[in-house]
């Protein structure tokens, strides 16, 4: 028998069918794809946005930490963030508002207790002063000329007092505030030295106190603010003057020493406890042994403030009944090193 056999590999219906199939599948995979691609790609569009806004809310967060009141707060490792400019922009910021408020804080509370302080130390000249006033008002041409001499004089010291201790007290309140800058220049501390004491020669003799001056020959030229070591050792000087008795010694001293020139200022009164030297220099501390003070109110506190403008520090060397010597340096001029006390 003979025949043919047909076979269909690829019918037309078979074509469009495995054609439709075939998209199908594509479309499902390309749809697949795509779901996947942006899935991937918002999770790390999340992610990156993360990463890159961190830092940026490290600094908001600090920034409201900073302005709810945490004055302390940082972003730590400032420098190796990505807005390092920025976060070390801030912690420079916040250090200066915090100092500048720690500033403005002292500056309040030295005001509060310059105005207390006032009341206090001005009461009692004030007190005497009114009163001397007072009786000559209500004794009038009863009093004998001595007497009305007296109460004269008694009111032109507490005048004196009264000025002395205002000039003090805002001279000690400028220097704390850091409100006086020393206008440093080259001069003879050897001139200041003769000048200071020719002018405590008159009030050492009437308090029946010998007044010496001892300084090394050609003495180099100095460098600091002349008014203000002026003041310095004019301060020791009342305070040596005032505490030394009758048929004492009080000592200028100024002699070079190495890089420096050093001021001695050495009486003969009655000395300093040891637990007191370190007290003497705070303001109206006053320290007492028996019935002779030992403090001098402000001045010796304006004194180390102003040593302390020249980079300098004043110290003291004292033994009860043995007198005191109060010591501090100067720089010589032309030489730039730190001064230290010898």
């Amino acid at each position: 028998m003979e025949g043919y056999i047909y076979i269909l590999l690829a019918g037309k219906e078979f074509l469009n069918t495995r054609e439709l199939l075939f998209g199908s599948y594509i479309m499902k995979m390309g749809l697949g794809n795509l779901f996947l691609t942006l899935l991937f790609t918002s999770l790390l569009a999340i992610i990156s946005v993360w990463y890159l806004t961190k830092n940026l809310r490290e600094l908001v967060h600090a920034t409201r930490r900073f302005q709810q009141g945490d004055l302390e707060y940082r972003i730590k490792d400032a420098e190796r963030s990505d807005l390092a400019s920025v976060t070390t922009t801030f912690n420079e910021m916040a250090d200066t508002i915090l100092e500048d408020m720690n500033k403005l804080q002292s500056i309040e509370s030295l005001r509060r207790e310059l105005i207390a302080n006032i009341s206090h130390d001005l009461r009692t000249p004030l007190a005497v002063i009114q009163g001397y006033i007072e009786t000559l008002q209500m004794k009038g041409n009863k009093l004998t000329k001595e007497q009305r001499d007296n109460y004269l004089n008694t009111i032109e010291n507490g005048s004196k007092r009264l000025a002395k201790l205002i000039t003090q007290l805002f001279e000690y309140s400028k220097l704390e505030a850091n409100q006086i800058e020393p206008k440093r220049e080259p001069f003879l501390i050897s001139e200041l030295a003769n000048d200071i004491y020719s002018n405590n020669l008159i009030l050492a003799k009437n308090k029946n106190i010998h007044l010496d001056l001892n300084m090394d020959e050609n003495l180099p030229l100095v460098f600091a603010d002349i008014s203000l070591v002026e003041r310095a050792i004019q301060n020791l000087m009342d305070n040596a003057l005032k505490f030394t008795p009758s048929k004492g010694i009080v000592t200028i001293s100024v002699l070079k020493k190495d890089e420096n020139v050093e001021i001695n200022i050495k009486d003969s009164g009655y000395g300093i406890k040891t637990e007191n030297q370190t007290l003497i220099f705070e303001r109206y501390r006053q320290t007492k042994s028996g019935k002779k003070n030992e403090g001098a109110g402000l001045g010796l506190a304006i004194v180390r403030k102003i040593v302390e403008l020249h980079n300098s520090s004043i110290r003291v060397h004292s033994i009860p009944n043995d007198g005191a010597t109060f010591t501090f340096t100067l720089p010589i001029h032309g030489l730039n090193r730190t001064i230290q006390i010898t």
